[in-house]
């Protein structure tokens, strides 16, 4: 383990530590992870990219390092150390410390029209329904048409009700819903959905 994944590994412990219904990971996503969540989310072409709960900037690194010069780019992480983290890292003017719920507002505040892109890090098995629901709407509700929307889960919480009811949600809103083969080179195996809003 490098000394950059050891410090990032460590405060996103911690941070699950502080907030284990609100931090659903004890190790950041692997560069596999990352890959293949950012490769189906077509960040090079989006004006506008919006990711929620990046935790220690594992997805944040490769969104920067994707997207165009003049694409903007907001991150929204609830936890404020993580917060303070980002910003020191990757610079304040990209993140807000607010809740995922919080993306149209910002956008609005910001003069931006609807993301392109949205990807998500949340850890949506461990929401109750009503926060999946709140932030489900607000992700559908400020995502462009023909606007992708890209999260992950976990393969071995897959089954469990919440992780079932969240797949579901997705179907119900989303005009297309797929699902990435099995990360396996992630610890836990994850995959991605990638959900597009086409009408």
């Amino acid at each position: 383990m490098t000394g950059s994944t050891s410090t990032q590994t460590g405060a996103l412990l911690k941070a699950f530590l502080r907030h284990p219904t609100k931090v659903g990971a004890v190790c950041p996503s692997s560069p596999a992870l990352c890959r293949v969540i950012t490769s189906e989310a077509k960040l090079e072409s989006a004006k506008v990219i919006v990711e929620l709960g990046p935790g220690t900037g594992v997805f944040t690194a490769e969104i920067l390092k994707k997207k165009q010069a003049a694409t903007d780019f907001l991150a929204f992480e609830l936890d404020t150390r993580l917060y303070g983290q980002l910003c020191s890292r990757f610079g304040a003017q990209y993140f807000r410390n607010q809740s995922a719920e919080a993306i149209g507002e910002a956008l609005r505040e910001n003069h931006l029209k609807r993301a392109d892109v949205i990807i998500s890090g949340l850890p949506w098995a461990v929401f109750p329904g009503a926060l999946q629901d709140s932030i489900l709407t607000a992700v559908y509700d400020n995502l462009a048409e023909e606007g992708t929307f890209c999260t992950f889960a976990y393969l071995q919480s897959a089954l469990l009700p919440k992780a079932q009811r969240f797949r579901r949600r997705l179907n119900e809103l989303f005009d297309d819903v797929q699902a990435s083969p099995i990360v396996w080179r992630n610890f836990p195996p994850a995959f991605v959905y990638r959900c597009r809003k086409t009408n």
